[in-house]
């Protein structure tokens, strides 16, 4: 999972993942994305410019698909550069969702 979420640091067109709530550009820059075992519990943390509607959520479903091997990390990359909503995997429930902070 942490290797599929190497492939979201930089900027892309995310719109496999996600929609623009104004219905413009679906390109954003991710900083960091990354998880984390804490025992029993998987965390991911992602860091971007902005987030389109349900971009988080979906990017979680798609990324735990990598984990069961449901996904092959390189077909993980190849929905990413396909912009094309179709090809993402299920979304993430919004229970365990959590904002953390917002920086200017």
């Amino acid at each position: 999972m942490n290797r599929a979420s190497e492939l979201l640091v930089g900027e892309h067109d995310f719109a496999t993942f996600g929609r623009s709530p104004s219905g413009k550009s679906t390109l954003r820059r991710a900083y960091r994305a990354e998880w984390r075992r804490e025992g029993a519990l998987l965390s991911f943390t992602i860091e971007a410019n902005a987030f389109l509607f349900r971009m988080v959520r979906s990017l979680v479903g798609s990324l735990c698909q990598v984990g069961a091997g449901e996904w092959r990390v390189e077909a993980f990359g190849e929905a990413l550069a396909a912009a094309d909503r179709s090809l993402a995997g299920p979304t993430a429930p919004p229970q365990g969702l959590c904002l953390v902070s917002v920086s200017y």
